[in-house]
């Protein structure tokens, strides 16, 4: 259907689409800094790595704390939030791309918003992270392959190459989609596309993409994979019940959409009873559809079999980036005779939705800590934690704060806040903050910071303290949270590497 075929009807019905969704975005991009006194926490640790622009991080993979940094030199604490929508709104894009590619228009475009009704795009995207960073890559993979399989051209290879390497960049589990789409080309008729250039074309940029990152590990002594394998460990049972489990979590995500497609169902009884089907009464309405199976639900199995072989513990949110395709498989299914009937609940339902979770959303940001009686990571009292440890720094040291030292809440937390921005310290652990030398410690100093009664002082910082001429000084503070309920104030703990050359003098 081109643009010039679009009937009246349907281009309203796109501009209200379309204007419902940038209400959608801006809502979700300015009302959450508003309500939240501090950074969600992996924000916070991520804008900490993302401004040393290294190759890697001991954790992860380098894009998404690039893009993040970026997003918030632009934007300031709006960056982060705007940053998830942005990449949300690029991912239904891709998936309606992909639509377009296997059903009818119509059905493409409801499958596409029918993605909102899965649950990781709503409150989990409060907080940019890696596996919300994954979500258009994976899109743009699954899209990038079926475009070089249906019209054979090399620039569709070049850019699944892409999107797989910078998947890689981003997080190591999109190995789990690159798996699937492998495994489906070795293992279907498909398979004669590997006799031509394409495939291994794509697998040369993706691995001209990762190579400074793979050189990053082995220069780094493949410090990340001892991340991984500390989060995937787990012995016998309980690693296979966590796999089980992993379905489970993926389910209960599913339920706001299911939900949706049911009640449209049950609301449709008598348009269609009056519209009865012709042969079967439920068939696939699209093109290849053992591709968008795979594509939807192949990561997920291949994830749930490993864990239960092998015994792995499973982390629930590794699902997040896996359920891109789950409107359309939904929207592929829908008979024809009753899409039309079907297709205005479906979108009101959705409409519900997500006014019910943007509201429980809001409310829980803005009432959440006093409900509970204890703050969650947005209702710290960034803004003060900061000006203290500055004040600290600034009554002790006549230079700039350089660095801060501590936990990695605590410095990102400070961190992000201070307009120097100064580099964090993790855990007094040159290994995880390899910006941080010895020669620019003695020459800057550093900020130790505590939050709570039992922060220790990272051992690592004894040997800069008996650097001569260091001058140690230490103190503590008590800092009141935003909310009231919260009654005991905040312990903060200091402790000042300075210089000689920086040394305040009475």
């Amino acid at each position: 259907m081109s643009a010039a075929t679009l009937s009246p009807q349907y281009r309203t019905s796109l501009r209200a689409i379309a204007l419902a969704a940038v209400v959608y975005v801006l809502a979700w991009s300015l009302l959450p800094p508003l309500l939240s006194s501090s950074l969600p926490l992996d924000v916070a640790e991520s804008l900490s790595w993302g401004r040393e622009w290294q190759w890697g991080y001991y954790k992860h993979p380098p894009l998404a704390p690039w893009v993040l940094e970026l997003s918030y030199r632009a934007f300031g604490h709006v960056g982060p939030f705007l940053l998830s929508q942005l990449f949300i709104v690029a991912t239904l894009w891709l998936v309606w791309r992909t639509g377009c590619r296997l059903m009818s228009r119509e059905r493409a475009l409801l499958g596409t918003l029918l993605t909102m009704g899965v649950a990781y795009y709503t409150r989990p995207a409060l907080e940019f992270n890696h596996n919300i960073a994954q979500m258009p890559l994976w899109a743009a993979a699954g899209y990038c392959l079926l475009a070089a399989l249906q019209d054979g051209r090399m620039r569709h290879w070049v850019l699944l190459g892409m999107a797989a390497g910078l998947g890689l960049l981003t997080k190591y589990s999109v190995g789990l989609l690159l798996a699937t789409l492998a495994l489906y080309l070795l293992l279907t008729p498909e398979r004669r596309v590997l006799r031509g250039a394409g495939p291994w074309v794509a697998l040369a940029v993706m691995a001209a993409l990762f190579a400074p990152h793979l050189h990053w590990l082995w220069q780094s002594d493949w410090l990340p994979m001892a991340y991984v394998q500390d989060r995937a460990s787990g012995a016998g049972t309980h690693g296979r019940w966590d796999a089980l489990s992993f379905v489970a979590t993926q389910a209960v995500n599913h339920l706001p959409l299911a939900v949706i497609v049911l009640a449209a169902w049950a609301g449709t009884r008598r348009q269609r009873r009056a519209a009865p089907l012709s042969g079967r009464r439920w068939q696939w309405h699209g093109d290849r559809a053992a591709y968008l199976w795979t594509v939807a639900l192949g990561p997920c199995l291949l994830v749930v079999l490993v864990g239960l072989a092998a015994g792995l513990r499973v982390r629930d949110m590794w699902g997040v980036p896996m359920w891109v395709f789950s409107g359309l498989l939904v929207a592929a299914w829908l008979p024809a005779p009753w899409l039309s009937a079907l297709q205005p609940r479906l979108l009101r339902g959705l409409a519900v939705w997500l006014v019910l979770i943007s509201v429980a959303t809001g409310l829980w940001l803005a009432f959440g800590a006093q409900w509970r009686h204890r703050p969650s990571r947005t209702d710290w009292p960034q803004a003060a934690i900061a000006q203290q440890a500055l004040s600290a720094w600034q009554a002790q040291s006549r230079c700039a704060l350089d660095s801060v030292s501590g936990d990695y809440w605590a410095v990102g937390l400070v961190a992000a806040q201070l307009p120097q921005r100064p580099s964090v310290y993790i855990a007094g652990d040159p290994r995880f903050s390899p910006w941080i030398t010895p020669e620019r410690l003695r020459e800057h100093g550093t900020l130790w910071i505590g939050l709570g009664d039992d922060a220790p002082v990272p051992a690592g910082l004894d040997a800069l303290a008996a650097q001569p001429g260091m001058r140690v000084q230490q103190g503590q503070a008590k800092i009141g949270w935003p909310h009231r309920s919260a009654a005991e104030p905040l312990a903060m703990h200091w402790r000042a590497y300075v210089p000689a050359a920086c040394v305040r003098q009475p």
